[in-house]
């Protein structure tokens, strides 16, 4: 595909329109070195060459790069697939472009690339891209662009081609841009490398994509007004525009969180864009107070950037008609950075250097720096820790460890398992196996004995400890990680407590049956009222029973039977009397009520008594701190039916 004319004075000037401050005496020399030496080569699409060069340069400077680099870029492939050496580059365009060209330049020394050995190959080649690359980032910004142009013309590769080329592009190239914060070419990286490993759910998505845009566009079109108007009454000049998700983000998010496209479409991606970071928190309480917030959506990555350096304001909130929009808002600088990650650098770099930069910018600098340093000591620690690796053990511990956000740790098989960062012992166990995380009682860490909740970092060998006789613990919820292990142990522990309430709540109904002289017998008459209740299967009828969430004066109520309103652990096998023959009890002023004392705490003279009214059966005498469940649970519903009571003073307690 091309993007615009490669005939010479047509392609500088392309790149004038994007830079004019470019050494174009260094490009023009570039590109006629490039053109002499791919003179006659063609592509697989049928194009000279030269166009896979200068395309490769195009994309660079649209990162706003320096002229060394983009003429590194129109030579980046002389080495490798043409006659001249390393030698006449240095001599024509002096030590850093050559070193440069060098840098992307595979490894040529194998006759011939057979299944075999491919992984060393593969190997060898990632080695020297990474050494090159913690000499200068911008061998990564080649390699990048490169990759980003082969992917645009993948589909005059054959198919077996097409997915090798696409896989690796998804588990080395596009981390590695996003581990650099270079999020333009990761996500096209990304999206292209999704539409030839996942061609029915690419094509599927984008079908979706096609039939809802006009819709999408009018709303966007139409929120973006609305959020304008609101921040311009609050003098805050904004750009606002509306944010579209790539597409292997959305495949990701689908597969990931079991949500369905057509939901994931639904949600609308607004960006705004201030002019400092003060703007940028005063956007967020207007946005806070106009719509209606998400609960826990609200992410800060200014106050705590990425370890990309990415800073940004995350929220999600929902309009009148309760549509979900995905709000971000950063300044125009964490915009730049957001889009070009360490590329960035040298468009402020520039800047520095002529003399158009305040102390902010220069802050913005010392940051890109921290944070490309900090990239330079992760890719120099890789490369030692795997320097006597061999070829497949480097190259799937690089995949793993090119994510940022994760740790890599390996069991004693030398099984690589990945982890999010501040994973512990106990998240390590539940990622091997839900038993291995119930029974964990601990970790070897490297030969050491550690306690579940031990932080874990790349690179230790990890042995889980269990016993049978182990289980877990509450405690567990509040250092455990992993979001799906925490599930796991909350659902645990429901699944007990249900249990205790069902069999409490079968014991209940069981001994309340035969108290009241019910005959239920069977599961469907228990069952047939259980449905009376609402509820659809014995065993939740139980546990609403065992949590007193159902009570058994409630079922003998529908079952019309004359109940009383007490609890349904009393008896009715206490003695009844009249009080005129009970003159030990003295009962407020009355003197004609039948009364009867509770078996639960059976009372005795002495003993201090409360006594509570029942329905048409007259006062149930109870000792004070009688602990029976329903005496106590009917106190604290109906305390207005409790009555004073106590015994004639004369009358002495019982032995």
């Amino acid at each position: 595909m091309k993007y615009f004319s490669f005939e010479q004075n047509c392609f500088l000037d392309e790149l004038r329109k994007i830079n004019s401050n470019l050494d174009f005496e260094l490009m023009k020399k570039g590109y006629y070195f490039a053109q002499k030496a791919h003179l006659g080569q063609k592509r697989n699409s049928g194009e000279d060459y030269l166009t896979h060069p200068a395309c490769v340069c195009h994309i660079l400077a649209k990162l706003n790069l320096e002229a060394e680099t983009l003429t590194a870029g129109l030579l980046h492939d002389v080495l490798e697939d043409t006659a001249y050496e390393l030698k006449d580059i240095r001599k024509e365009f002096g030590e850093e472009i050559a070193d440069l060209v060098n840098g992307v330049t595979k490894f040529n020394y194998y006759p011939y690339a057979s299944k075999k050995n491919r992984p060393q190959i593969q190997a060898e080649n990632y080695r020297k891209l990474l050494i090159s690359i913690s000499k200068d980032v911008r061998v990564l910004l080649i390699k990048l662009a490169d990759r980003l142009h082969n992917m645009r013309t993948l589909d005059y590769m054959s198919e077996e081609k097409r997915k090798r080329i696409a896989r690796e592009t998804l588990d080395i190239y596009a981390p590695l841009a996003n581990r650099f914060g270079i999020a333009k070419i990761q996500w096209e990286l990304e999206d292209l490398a999704f539409k030839y490993l996942y061609p029915q759910q690419y094509h599927q998505l984008v079908k979706l994509v096609s039939i809802r845009r006009e819709e999408r566009e009018s709303y966007i079109n139409d929120i973006n007004k609305e959020i304008k108007i609101k921040l311009k009454k609050n003098r805050i000049e904004a750009q606002v525009i509306g944010r579209s998700k790539h597409f292997y983000s959305i495949y990701k998010k689908s597969t990931t969180k079991k949500i369905r496209f057509e939901e994931i479409l639904d949600l609308i991606g607004i960006r705004i864009i201030v002019p400092t970071v003060e703007d940028c928190y005063k956007s967020l309480g207007i946005i806070q107070t106009e719509f209606t917030p998400l609960k826990n959506s609200l992410k800060d990555y200014i106050l705590q950037p990425k370890s990309n350096n990415y800073q940004s304001i995350h929220l999600v909130v929902s309009d009148i008609q309760n549509r979900k929009v995905e709000i971000q808002i950063r300044t125009k600088q964490m915009h730049y950075i957001a889009e070009e990650g360490i590329a960035a650098h040298w468009r402020y770099k520039e800047l520095y250097h002529q003399d158009q930069m305040n102390r902010k910018g220069e802050i913005i600098v010392e940051n890109l720096q921290s944070a490309y340093h900090e990239q330079l000591q992760w890719i120099r620690k890789f490369l030692k820790k795997q320097q006597d690796s061999d070829a497949n053990s480097f190259l799937d511990s690089l995949k793993l460890n090119l994510f940022p956000d994760i740790i890599v740790v390996r069991t004693p098989q030398n099984d690589y398992i990945e982890l999010r960062k501040e994973s512990t012992c106990l998240d390590f166990a539940f990622k091997i196996h839900t038993e291995v995380g119930f029974h964990c009682i601990g970790a070897l860490i490297n030969g050491v004995h550690k306690p579940v909740r031990t932080k874990l970092k790349t690179g230790d060998i990890v042995q889980i400890l269990t016993s049978p006789q182990a289980k877990p613990s509450k405690d567990w919820l509040k250092f455990i990680t992993s979001s799906k292990a925490k599930q796991k142990i909350r659902s645990y522990f429901r699944e007990i407590e249900w249990q205790d309430a069902t069999n409490m709540g079968k014991e209940l109904f069981q001994k309340r049956s035969r108290k009241y002289h019910l005959r239920i017998k069977t599961e469907d008459e228990i069952l047939s009222i259980a449905r009376k209740f609402k509820i659809n299967d014995i065993r939740t009828f139980y546990a609403a029973l065992g949590n007193k969430d159902l009570t058994f004066d409630s079922i003998l109520r529908i079952l019309n039977k004359d109940t009383v309103g007490l609890s349904d652990q009393e008896s009715d096998a206490e003695t009844i009397v009249e009080l005129k023959d009970l003159p030990q009890i003295t009962i407020e002023d009355i003197d004609q009520v039948l009364v009867r004392f509770a078996k639960c705490c059976n009372p005795k003279p002495g003993d201090e008594i409360v006594g509570y009214t029942t329905r048409g059966r007259g006062v149930t005498i109870h000792r004070k701190n009688c602990s029976n469940p329903g005496f106590l649970h009917l106190r604290q519903c109906e305390p207005e039916r409790i009555i004073r009571v106590a015994w004639k003073k004369e009358v002495k307690k019982d032995d």
